[in-house]
């Protein structure tokens, strides 16, 4: 039994499916913690050595668009006992955000959809789910 289940939730239709597998192992294991998790992230523009932040304005654009994220997933848990919706700041990579916050609570099981709706730099560097899959120290169920 998992007492406490971590979802990866980025509005995308793969974190949808992944946040109703999870609401269904929910409904098996009625007494455990279920947290829903979006990071919220602020692209810089990288210039030689110099890293320009986005202009305010955008910035607000993004957070609002974040809350609407979390908004939703807040909908679709409601209904459950023990599940919480949470927005982590993105002070570095989505997939280190959440892997950190996992271990810090002492999550048992992560759950992730096998694509989100990650940036352009996941061509280059991996997805999201492929890193947490290849890092976190507890079992991760990805699902298409």
């Amino acid at each position: 039994m998992f007492h406490k289940i971590l979802v990866a939730y980025d509005g995308s239709e793969t974190a949808r499916i992944a946040l109703n597998k999870a609401i269904e192992l929910k409904q098996v294991f009625v007494e455990s913690i279920l947290e829903v998790v979006h990071v919220f992230q602020i692209s810089n523009l990288v210039l030689n050595d110099a890293i320009i932040p986005e202009p305010v304005m955008i910035q607000a654009e993004l957070y609002q668009a974040a809350e609407e994220v979390v908004a939703e997933a807040r909908l679709l848990v409601a209904p459950l006992s023990l599940a919480t919706v949470t927005l982590l700041d993105g002070g570095g990579a989505p997939a280190r955000v959440i892997l950190d916050y996992a271990e810090a609570h002492q999550f048992e099981l992560v759950i992730v959809g096998s694509r989100g709706m990650g940036n352009f730099k996941e061509i280059f560097l991996g997805s999201v789910s492929s890193e947490i899959v290849h890092h976190a120290q507890v079992p991760v169920l990805v699902v298409k």
